[in-house]
């Protein structure tokens, strides 16, 4: 309890505390005005002890006026005194403000706290009021306010797929435009919905895999990882998390790189330099092959014509429709051979294709399936005659392959912007995803019979006619793009 008599020894005391305190009397008196006071007002306490008419306000405000410590005196005045939050906590008063005058003008948000000082029967004889410098705390929930607000836009305004989502059990907590676009769905569809079930994810499981390593590792760089847009294609990302806590949780903060165009130009590149790899051989070779094969055939056929008709005879058959398939083998290296000449000449591709289309109305109409021409005006083109008909006829030949009877191909040429461009469309059942990528590739197939350089001499002749092959495919059929670039 607060006593006149012990004066003496309580200033002592407030003297040397660290935090900024002075008391008044009952008579609202400044009776004591530590140190640590001093150093914030930069006013000495010999020239402010004894003073009142709210003189202790001054080196706070620039003017005299009610404070804290006053509450302590008439709370039932409280609107008199201009503080916007103080709270109240017993006999305690609690507030936090600006003081524009203190720290040499510089000012400072001081926190302060005001209790009575009663004596032993509880009467009022006076007030203190201690003070803490706030204005570091301030500058700091700032400056996270405004790393929070610089998250948020960059959050959401990030081209790239952003999740947040609980550690424990994937629920999402907040998403971007980028990811909202991707799946093609409403913030409000998703939310308390887990991230695994967004329709993000090409395979579920692979989603609870990674969040079960996130959990191990604290945190994933550059997982490269499969997702799917609202259409269904497929895309390639790169997938980096890493746990923050977001309002006392611990979450996954995720983003996703997508890198499927430069997926694509890896497999282009991977598949043009096995084209470069196997032209190379076929250049060196091929010739050395064909001379004695031919020199093999020619001289079979002499032997079928002159030897009797005998039960072995059909070996003959045999042996010529194999050393033709092999010659056909050849052939197709020959397209693939990068130092192959190119007879190159301005022409229209309406009269190529329908040079051939008897040829190829033939084939389809024997296997029951139909071939339609849909040629509109196009540009004419510096092309090789041979080499087209054989791009064509290998992409016909493998959509007639492709389907069932009753099938149809359709044949179509337009004008897209500067660009030529070809398509062949079937409807057989489509191409396997994993397939997909693989396709051009020299000896891959999935033909029992094939030798895989049917669809590399598309890409080879393509390449060299300054064309770019791209391919749309679905349950309901594949369509190939021949664009022939012109500028």
């Amino acid at each position: 309890m607060f006593a006149q008599e012990n004066l003496p020894h309580y200033l002592e005391i407030i003297d040397y505390l660290p935090d900024p305190t002075f008391v008044l009397d009952k008579e609202r008196r400044v009776i004591a005005w530590n140190l640590a006071l001093e150093e914030i007002t930069g006013v000495n306490k010999n020239d402010i002890i004894g003073k009142g008419d709210y003189a202790y306000s001054v080196p706070f405000y620039g003017t005299a006026r009610p404070m804290l410590i006053d509450f302590i005196f008439f709370d039932d005045r409280k609107n008199e005194i201009p503080y916007e939050y103080v709270e109240r906590k017993g006999s305690r008063f609690i507030a936090e403000t600006f003081c524009p005058f203190v720290f040499d003008g510089k000012g400072a948000y001081l926190w302060g706290t005001a209790s009575p000082l009663v004596d032993d029967q509880g009467n009022l004889n006076g007030a203190i009021e201690s003070i803490r410098d706030l204005t570091k705390h301030k500058q700091t929930e700032k400056d996270l306010r405004l790393l929070e607000e610089r998250f948020s836009k960059t959050f959401h305004a990030s081209p790239n797929p952003m999740t947040i989502t609980l550690l424990d059990n994937g629920e999402i907590v907040d998403v971007n435009d980028a990811f909202l676009q991707v799946i093609g769905r409403t913030k409000a569809s998703i939310s308390g919905m887990k991230i695994s079930e967004s329709g993000f994810w090409t395979n579920p499981g692979e989603c609870e895999e990674l969040y079960m390593q996130i959990n191990e590792d604290k945190g994933i760089l550059n997982k490269e990882i499969t997702f799917k847009m609202k259409s269904g294609e497929p895309r390639y990302g790169l997938f980096t998390a890493e746990i923050i806590t977001v309002n006392g949780a611990q979450c996954v903060y995720a983003i996703v790189n997508d890198i499927t165009e430069r997926k694509k130009f890896d497999i282009e590149m991977a598949r043009m330099d096995r084209l470069n790899l196997v032209g190379e051989m076929a250049a060196t070779i091929a010739h050395e092959i064909r001379n004695p094969m031919t020199s093999i055939l020619g001289f079979t056929e002499i032997l079928k014509n002159e030897t009797p008709e005998t039960s072995n005879s059909i070996y003959f058959d045999y042996i010529i429709e194999e050393l033709h398939h092999a010659n056909a083998i050849v052939e197709e290296f020959l397209f693939l051979a990068r130092s192959k000449p190119m007879i190159l000449k301005r022409q229209k591709l309406n009269d190529i294709l329908n040079a051939i289309s008897h040829l190829i109305q033939a084939s389809a109409v024997n296997g029951k399936k139909e071939v339609v021409f849909d040629l509109n005006e196009v540009a004419d083109l510096l092309l090789d005659e041979k080499e087209i008909r054989q791009l064509v006829l290998n992409l016909v030949n493998n959509g007639l392959e492709a389907m069932e009877p009753g099938g149809k191909i359709t044949v179509r040429t337009f004008m897209d912007n500067n660009d030529v461009v070809l398509t062949v469309k079937d409807q057989g059942s489509g191409i396997a995803s994993d397939v997909l990528g693989k396709i051009g590739l020299p000896f891959f197939t999935t033909k029992e019979k094939g030798t895989g350089l049917g669809l590399a001499v598309c890409y080879s002749i393509a390449a060299r006619h300054n064309a770019e092959i791209k391919i749309k495919t679905s349950p309901k059929g594949t369509t190939f793009f021949i664009i022939f670039k012109q500028s």
